[in-house]
């Protein structure tokens, strides 16, 4: 019987080597990559890190991300991102821009004009800016779509999810409506809307931080930004809507958006240039509470939240911002 030998093949242990040093050569490079890469971003890492609500997961991150953040402005790897930032027209100066004191405490209330803003016509429409937080989103596009029908009016609509006037660490809204109001050519009417994301911990200029929204000292430092975006914003012939925060289904975030709907409404009604207008009677059932379903201007019950419980669907920002509009044409005088 005829054997077949086979004769077994032995790996080349110089090849083998070979192919583990290519590998490890390989994974020096990739990690030397990743690593190259966190540099460069690592400015916006930590921005992101301290733009977190204040407490111990912020100041974990913010403790992560900081030393590689010195490492990289220390070699000036942090300028690519900044660059692309600029030339994107993303971001700020990295400083947060001071508000001019507020003038709340006026002995007696400015007499308000006659006419706040002109009656516009189709070769000059009212311009607009409606924008704020992202309560905003929906309820603009809906008054972009409601407003720009008629001819008389050309609004802009420029919302910033996750924004508010809590944290101008991570998007400094005074500094931003400051620019919008000095712009060429002008805004005649500002709609402003915050508050869905400022229930969080609060920082006055002189570092002291109030952790609990609605504390005394929260409230005041709050007041003084409303008040100071009021301000700004103040020019002749131009109306500031300031649209409150309508009922949500969370009963503790219905507290929070009902306590800072106060602190609109009394600033603005010390400022005749400003209109606050109410949106919680709109979506409350007949009982004063929240449902995402509510009947609408023709008696038909529509849905008009989100499933999150805080957010509008279109009928719902529709129905906002025909309330919004009918402020605006009431105070240019608009049939």
């Amino acid at each position: 019987m005829k054997r077949s030998a086979m004769v077994a093949m032995e790996p080349d242990p110089v090849e083998e080597q070979g192919l583990r040093v290519r590998a490890g050569r390989v994974l020096a490079v990739i990690a030397g990559a990743l690593f190259i890469a966190l540099l460069l971003n690592a400015s916006e890492l930590e921005r992101e890190a301290k733009a977190k609500p204040l407490g111990t997961e912020r100041d974990v991150w913010v403790g992560i991300w900081k030393p590689f953040a010195t490492v990289s402005r220390s070699l000036y790897l942090d300028r690519p991102r900044a660059w692309a930032d600029d030339a994107l027209d993303r971001g700020g100066t990295g400083d947060v821009f001071e508000l001019p004191p507020a003038t709340a405490t006026v002995a007696a209330t400015p007499t308000a004009p006659a006419q706040l803003v002109r009656t516009p016509s189709a070769e000059e429409p009212l311009r607009i800016w409606i924008g704020g937080d992202s309560m905003m989103k929906v309820l603009g596009e809906s008054f972009v779509r409601e407003a720009g029908g008629s001819g008389l009016f050309d609004p802009v609509h420029e919302p910033q999810l996750e924004s508010g006037l809590t944290r101008p660490d991570f998007f400094d809204w005074p500094r931003e409506l400051n620019r919008l109001a000095s712009v060429q050519p002008r805004y005649d009417v500002f709609v402003v809307m915050f508050g869905a994301n400022d229930a969080q911990g609060i920082i006055e200029p002189n570092g002291t931080i109030h952790q609990v929204e609605g504390s005394a000292g929260w409230v005041a430092e709050y007041r003084r930004r409303v008040a100071g975006v009021m301000d700004l914003l103040r020019a002749d012939g131009r109306l500031v809507v300031w649209v409150g925060q309508p009922v949500m289904r969370s009963d503790g975030l219905s507290d929070d958006m009902a306590m800072m709907n106060q602190v609109y409404r009394e600033e603005a009604a010390s400022r005749p240039w400003v209109r606050f207008v109410d949106l919680w009677p709109l979506f409350v059932d007949s009982e004063g509470d929240y449902n995402a379903y509510i009947a609408d201007d023709d008696g038909e019950t529509r849905l008009m939240r989100n499933p999150d419980g805080v957010h509008f669907v279109r009928e719902g920002g529709d129905r906002a911002a025909r309330a919004i509009l009918k402020v605006i044409r009431a105070e240019a005088k608009v049939d």
